[in-house]
Parts: C-alpha cells; sequence; structure tokens
C-alpha cells in the first residue's frame, strides 16, 4: 500500500483504490467459504455481497442468517467494520502504529473526509474516530444482548447483539434475521437502541466531537459550527417530518392492527433507517405509493459527511434549501444561523445533486433496460417503481428492497455494483477521479442573458 505507484495516485483516487481492493479481498474471501448447504458463490454474487458490505448498503442477494455459514458472516461482518471506518482511515493507523510519517497529501485528504476543515490535530482526531465508534458499538450491543438473550442461548445471543450493533452504527442494514427487524417492530429496547446507533452512526464523526465538546460548555449551541448546526437540524427536521409521514400514511394499511404505541415506534424507526440503514420493521411492498414515494425522497438524501452513511447527505439539501430561501426572497447572500455560506461550497452542494440525479436516472434507466428489456408497460406494471426503488436505495448505500434484489440479471447485479460503490465514494469524488486537470482560460467569451422560466 506504500508503493511508488500509489505515490502518484492522485488524493481523489486513493479511497477509490482502496475500496477496490478491499472489496475484490472480501468478494474473494466469501468465494472461498462454502455456504450452509455446501455451495460455492458464484463470482458475480460474492463480488455482489462484498460490495454491499463495504459500501455499508444492506442490499443481499441471498438470506444469510440462513443461507451463509458464521465464516461467511464474519467475513461480511469484517468488510462492514472496514468500510463503516474507511479504509484511507485504518491504512493510515497501520502506517502510523508501524512508526512511518504520512504524507502531506494523504492528511488532508483524511481530515477533509472527516472534519471540515484542514486544522484537526490527525492522531487526537483518529482516536476520536475509533474509540467513539468501539464505544457505541460495544454499548449498542450489550444493550441488545439483554434483549435477544430471552429468545435465544446466550452465545447466540451475543453474536447477534455484536452482530446488529455494528451493522447499525456502520449504517449497513445486513440483518441475520429473515425478515429483519419486524419480528421486534413493538420491542421499544431493542428499536431504541437500533434507532440511536443508526442516527449517531450517520451523523459524522465531526458533530459528535463537537457536541460532545459542546455539552461540557455553556452557551451550548454557540459553541457549535454551521456544519455541524446543519447536521443536526436537518437530521431531526427528518426524523420528525419521516415519522409523521410514516404514521399517517401508513395508519389504515400496514399499521392498521398495531396498537398505538407500536405504530408510533414503527414509524420513527423507519424514518430513522430509511435514509441510509436499511432495516424494516415495516414491509415495504405492502406499502402505499405515497410512502414509497416520500421514501426515495429519504433514501436519496441518505446520512450527514463524514459518517458511515450515504446519499448527497443532509448539509448538502440544508445549502440548497438555504440558497433557494435566499433567491426566492431576492437575498444576494447565502446565510443560515447568522453566518453567510461561501460560494465554493453552493457550487459543491449543487454539482453532488446534480451528479447524484444524473447517476440515479442513469442507473434505473440500465436496470430497466437489463431487467425488463423489451417487455411492454402492460406486462411490467409496478416494476418501473420497484427498480427506482432498488436504484435509489444502492446510490443511497440504504439497503432497503420492495423484492427486486434476489431476482437481478447478470447485467442488473453489475449494475447494482455500480450504483452502490459510486453512491460510497460519491459521485463528486468520482468526478474529481476523473476529471482533468484545470487549465486557465487564456480568454473569457462576452456574455448573453437566457430567458429561464
Amino acid at each position: 500500500m506504500n508503493g511508488p505507484w500509489i505515490r502518484r495516485l492522485p488524493p481523489p483516487l486513493l479511497p477509490v483504490a482502496g475500496f477496490l481492493f478491499i472489496i475484490v479481498l472480501g468478494a474473494s474471501a466469501l468465494k472461498a467459504f462454502p455456504m450452509a448447504d455446501g455451495a460455492r458463490l458464484p463470482w458475480i454474487d460474492a463480488l455482489f455481497m462484498a460490495t454491499s458490505a463495504t459500501c455499508v448498503t444492506g442490499l443481499s442477494l441471498y438470506d444469510i442468517g440462513t443461507q451463509f455459514t458464521v465464516w461467511g458472516q464474519g467475513v461480511l461482518l469484517a468488510l462492514i467494520q472496514v468500510g463503516g471506518l474507511g479504509i484511507m482511515l485504518l491504512s493510515t493507523v497501520f502506517l502510523m502504529a508501524l512508526g512511518r510519517r504520512i504524507s502531506f497529501r494523504s492528511r488532508m485528504l483524511l481530515q477533509d473526509t472527516y472534519t471540515h476543515g484542514p486544522s484537526a490535530h490527525l492522531p487526537h482526531l483518529l482516536r476520536n474516530i475509533i474509540v467513539f465508534t468501539l464505544l457505541f458499538e460495544a454499548a449498542g450491543a450489550l444493550v441488545l444482548f439483554t434483549r435477544f438473550s430471552h429468545r435465544y442461548p446466550e452465545l447466540r445471543a451475543l453474536y447477534l447483539a455484536v452482530f446488529h450493533s455494528v451493522s447499525a452504527f456502520c449504517n449497513a442494514g445486513f440483518s441475520l434475521f429473515s425478515d429483519s427487524l419486524t419480528g421486534f417492530r413493538s420491542d421499544v429496547p431493542v428499536n431504541l437502541t437500533m434507532a440511536v446507533l443508526i442516527i449517531v452512526g450517520g451523523i459524522g464523526f465531526l458533530v459528535l466531537h463537537e457536541a460532545a465538546f459542546a455539552l461540557r460548555k455553556r452557551k451550548r449551541w454557540r459553541l457549535l459550527s454551521l456544519h455541524t448546526k446543519l447536521s443536526l437540524s436537518t437530521t431531526g427536521a427528518l426524523l420528525a417530518a419521516g415519522t409523521l409521514l410514516f404514521l399517517l400514511s401508513e395508519w389504515s394499511d400496514t399499521l392498521a392492527h398495531l396498537p398505538f404505541q407500536t405504530k408510533l415506534l414503527a414509524s420513527f424507526f423507519q424514518s430513522v433507517t430509511t435514509r441510509t440503514a436499511g432495516f424494516n420493521s415495516l414491509d415495504f411492498t405492502a406499502m402505499n405509493n405515497e410512502t414509497l414515494l416520500a421514501t426515495l425522497v429519504l433514501m436519496f438524501i441518505g446520512a450527514s459527511p463524514g459518517s458511515t452513511g450515504g446519499g448527497i447527505k443532509t448539509t448538502t439539501v440544508a445549502v440548497l434549501a438555504a440558497l433557494s430561501r435566499s433567491r426566492l426572497g431576492g437575498s444576494p447572500c447565502v446565510h443560515a444561523f447568522k453566518r453567510s455560506v461561501p460560494d465554493e461550497t453552493l457550487r459543491r452542494a449543487f454539482s453532488v445533486f446534480v451528479l447524484s440525479v444524473v447517476v440515479v436516472l442513469l442507473g434505473t434507466a440500465f436496470l430497466l433496460w437489463s431487467e425488463l428489456g423489451q417487455v411492454p408497460y402492460m406486462e411490467s406494471r409496478g416494476r418501473f417503481l420497484e427498480i427506482l426503488f432498488e436504484a435509489t436505495s444502492a446510490f443511497g448505500t440504504v439497503g432497503l428492497s420492495m423484492g427486486a434484489t434476489p431476482t437481478l440479471s447478470f447485467w442488473g447485479k453489475c449494475i447494482i455494483i455500480s450504483l452502490m460503490f459510486t453512491g460510497r465514494l460519491g459521485p463528486l469524488v468520482i468526478a474529481m477521479a476523473i476529471q482533468p486537470r484545470e487549465r486557465r482560460s487564456i480568454y473569457e467569451y462576452a456574455e448573453e442573458p437566457v430567458m429561464i422560466g
């Protein structure tokens, strides 16, 4: 990992190369271990599962709780943990342990991934990321163990608790239960523990670090950066809106026969998990169209920057909302929480949004071609929504599905793999990795207005 060819790689290509290496390594390991029935995974299926685990997505071609052995499940769990923390973080820790110096380029790239500026002290930053992760995963596993031990033997309960705690904190969505968490939808401790793990893992390490520091000081809100304020406020607004939406739209459908407390709990849990985690306590195939439409929007938005989740990120949506508000209000400046948003941030937010829309639309178009081909519309009703749902879930690294994943063709699996990989690294990172070097223009053209609207 420290060879001459690595040193020559542009900074945006480092995480791309790192994730590709881990995915291929994980696929080889999954291929080596037989399944529960003794059969071997086809190579494309092993690559799909390794990509889904490393990119912490959760889309699965198999019921891993029954069709995978403990060894196969262990490989997936290791890939989930590596993907959640980021291959670059683990590589940096390894180099620091060997006493080697980290290049300035790698230092800046790592800090840009987990913070909003280069001011963070790297060893302190790495320590906080690892400590936060291990503490929350351990605490989550402890609470889950107390609940799972009522249904399973202690050793099995401990294994289930650790697996689901790591999967939840890393926002992976992989579950060893065939129905995900549907069997626990009325269990308050399990739902709330999983929800807290998902929220903490999807809020971003910088936000956790600043929030922990601010809790020890007075005037706590004023101590937070604009990034943290936007992440917290947008996350809270999406959680509240999602809970209300699920509660109202599914009241007479998937929530119809549940008591009010379970209805509220299930609505809140779906609001949490829909944006990035992929667990479910309700049947998405039985939901109505308006709920599925809102789910598509939540999946597309995703988690916060520097977190274990995907999507276009909460701060991107917040910045675009602030931009729209200022333009509609006639203000030349974009501001939020009494701070102005830099033009460079606005351009990046707009670029992320546009590129993400293009990626999802192209992915959906290719899936329509690979899965439906020349099938007429009248013979494929409902399939368009399933495929759009699948593409959005893959790009947002969510892992929710309406049942299309196990039926994917060879090319369909390849397309979903590409969407998961792109969604995990971010379309802007991919674009930066392949874009040509910036050149200065020796001249500029005259301006001319264009009629809009």
